[in-house]
């Protein structure tokens, strides 16, 4: 069977429930819990990576209510990302189509300059380019790398 990518709904009770567990498994105390996982399904965008029922991966949008037509990636999981190379950028794209057709035209992302696999991902595959950087206070004064892509 292929994988199938497609935008989760909160009435996917089992695609639900591994949410929250890779969540839980990729980000410990930080991660989203149910009462936010469900909040993202009703009103942002969840998009998943399955195959034989089983989530693969997953990518969250919000959109902006300054500006309607740009989309903010607030993260994206790969459960298995040695086995699954490429399902991160398939993934994106995917949504990105969909995102498309609904009139988004940007999407902007916040990178810590550091994490280098996701800079080659999202610059070399994916297309997006640096439009600038600020210090986070919230973070012990770290940089953080804020990059875009035209849909």
């Amino acid at each position: 069977m292929a994988i199938e990518y497609f935008q989760i709904k909160e009435r996917d009770y089992d695609l639900v429930e591994q949410l929250i567990k890779i969540e839980a498994e990729a980000y410990g105390g930080e991660a989203l819990d149910v009462f936010e996982l469900i909040a993202m399904l009703r009103h942002a965008r969840v998009y998943v990576a399955v195959e034989y029922d089983e989530v693969l991966g997953s990518v969250y949008f919000m959109r902006n209510f300054d500006d309607p037509d740009k989309v903010f990636l607030h993260s994206i999981n790969i459960v298995d990302p040695q086995t699954t190379p490429n399902l991160a950028s398939s993934l994106l794209n995917i949504a990105f189509a969909d995102m498309k057709s609904f009139g988004i035209q940007l999407v902007e992302v916040n990178v810590d300059p550091s994490n280098y696999r996701a800079l080659k991902i999202y610059r070399e595959q994916l297309g997006f380019v640096a439009s600038e950087s600020m210090q986070n206070e919230i973070l012990g004064n770290e940089e953080i790398l804020i990059l875009q892509k035209e849909l």
